[in-house]
């Protein structure tokens, strides 16, 4: 593979993504493709936004209760 050395204006851009981007040009022409390293960086995730705590979600996800699939389906048709 081949190696290209990008000036330090650059750099600072590119060091400051957290996911993958298309290179184009003035005229929009795809240059390639970027995928930055995140050496130590967090990524960020939708669930980064997730107004519940992790407390929260596991007591959610333990919760029983609700209906059946089945159960839901059927009010659908009988409706």
């Amino acid at each position: 593979m081949s190696v290209v050395v990008v000036d330090e204006p650059l750099q600072h851009e590119l060091e400051l993504l957290t996911s993958p981007v298309e290179l184009r040009d003035r005229q929009g022409r795809l240059l390639g493709r970027f995928s930055p390293v995140l050496s130590g960086r967090q990524v960020r995730r939708a669930s980064d936004n997730c107004p519940y705590s992790d407390d929260e979600l596991d007591a959610m996800r333990n919760e029983n209760g609700g209906r059946t699939l089945g159960e839901i389906k059927q009010e659908w048709v009988g409706a």
